[in-house]
């Protein structure tokens, strides 16, 4: 009989998280919507102060910030998904249900005020805790309560970014480096999908320039966008080493000079005044314009990208709050638009392809990066994009903008690294330079691949 009862308690397992994950992409989908409202507005209502307002605002901003993450809620800090994933495995997705409201209000105030943050964070922790919540109201267990958050987390993307299948895939991608939670896929892409109609239904609208064309294949072709792949995964590096570097400065003034863990926030609104000042506005808040300039195919000067990149880290990782795949978009966008030139390649096509590679890199996601590029950009350029992510994912090594991802791959047998463990604690030990390196076999007993229940 068992062979007759499994496909039917197969089917009840499938139609029960469909059910689950449908209602909570649906909840996720209308607090998303309004919280990315009242983030356009105020960033509109702030788009034509003179510069000498943002000497105000981006300080007085940064101490808003400060003060509601360090009196309100710490995990807000950051760009905020690391906390989520962090929740994911180490408290099978509880949730506190304060740092939603906390993490919304504290990135409109660095956004508005100038901070370059992205969106997609806050509306990734908004899901992960409105799932959490009904996961309480449902009285669900541990197991039930991290898959339920799991399809948050994908809602809050897909309804941010207008793309279901890449949100879908990018909510359980994140949570470790080099795996998939498959039983999750159906699941969060019903939440997904659900959470993108409903942001539709409710007037959100997603505008991405799409000029890029069709390049027909060739070796030449696929050796141009190596190299572009390969300088897109070495501009991630450069950003995650800068922001660990501001968090683990910020941290020693704080723990050996007891400095007071607002005034970071207020130090990185001054420093980005400062800048304003120097390079202008462009790289600051989403810089959607600079994004969609670059994929309509104009130029944005050749080192746009370093200044996104200087923003970037000086805004999160100094205490300020909001979301980080937004930002990896831009740096891609306009790091491809300036290679695009010495690559032989069409401005347009540069821009979408660094765009995507960045953030395979950056996310440690390539797989999502490459569906979200076909969402975007249409399905031709499918190959271009999974030419330059798989590299570009190589090149970051054991790093990523998500500390809290867990290790499930060993990228290269020369750079060993503890698998099961987060990266954040994996032990970085120093290696010698790569003539002289060896091929060593990891043999630690942690290196068995961990079943995928993540938890």
């Amino acid at each position: 009989m068992r062979r007759f009862w499994e496909p039917l308690l197969m089917g009840r397992q499938l139609l029960l998280w469909l059910v689950i994950g449908s209602l909570t992409g649906g909840l996720v989908g209308v607090v998303v919507t309004y919280f990315l409202k009242l983030l356009f507005w105020s960033i509109n209502a702030t788009s034509s102060w003179p510069l000498w307002a943002f000497g105000l605002a981006l300080p007085g901003g940064g101490l808003i910030t400060g003060l509601l993450i360090y009196y309100g809620a710490p995990d807000a800090a950051g760009h905020g998904t690391e906390a989520v994933i962090r929740a994911v495995h180490q408290h099978a997705g509880k949730i506190n249900w304060k740092v939603a409201p906390i993490k919304a209000i504290a990135t409109i105030t660095t956004i508005a005020a100038g901070g370059a943050a992205g969106k997609e964070g806050p509306s990734a922790q908004i899901g992960a805790a409105v799932a959490s919540a009904v996961a309480d109201l449902l009285r669900f267990s541990a197991q039930q309560r991290q898959k339920i958050v799991i399809c948050g987390i994908g809602a809050g993307f897909a309804a941010v970014f207008g793309t279901p299948v890449a949100g879908a895939v990018l909510g359980i991608e994140v949570l470790a480096m080099g795996d998939l939670w498959y039983e999750m896929l159906l699941p969060s892409f019903a939440a997904a999908v659900m959470a993108y109609e409903v942001a539709h239904g409710l007037g959100l609208t997603w505008t991405y320039a799409r000029a890029a064309e069709f390049l027909p294949f060739s070796l030449g072709l696929f050796g141009r966008l190596v190299v572009l792949g390969i300088a897109s995964g070495l501009a991630a590096y450069l950003l995650v080493l800068m922001m660990e570097g501001l968090h683990h400065g910020m941290d020693s003034l704080r723990e050996k000079r007891r400095w007071w863990p607002p005034i970071f926030p207020v130090l990185a609104g001054i420093l980005l005044f400062l800048l304003f000042v120097v390079v202008g506005r462009a790289p600051g808040g989403l810089s959607l314009g600079l994004l969609n300039q670059a994929l309509s195919g104009h130029t944005v000067g050749d080192f746009m990208w370093w200044w996104k990149i200087v923003f970037v880290a000086i805004t999160l990782g100094l205490g300020m709050s909001g979301g980080i795949i937004t930002p990896l978009f831009v740096i891609g966008a306009t790091l491809g638009s300036a290679l695009s030139g010495p690559l032989g390649l069409p401005l347009a096509d540069g821009a979408a392809i660094g765009m995507m590679a960045v953030t395979a890199a950056g996310a440690n996601a390539p797989i999502a990066a490459i569906f979200m590029g076909m969402e975007i950009f249409g399905s031709r350029l499918g190959p271009d994009f999974l030419i330059a992510a798989v590299p570009a994912f190589i090149m970051i090594g054991n790093h990523s903008v998500y500390p809290s991802q867990r290790v499930r791959l060993q990228k290269s047998p020369w750079v060993p690294i503890s698998i099961g463990v987060a990266l954040e604690d994996t032990p970085d030990h120093p290696l010698p330079p790569p003539w002289i390196r060896r091929r060593q076999k990891h043999t630690s007993a942690d290196s068995q691949r961990p079943p995928a229940s993540m938890s």
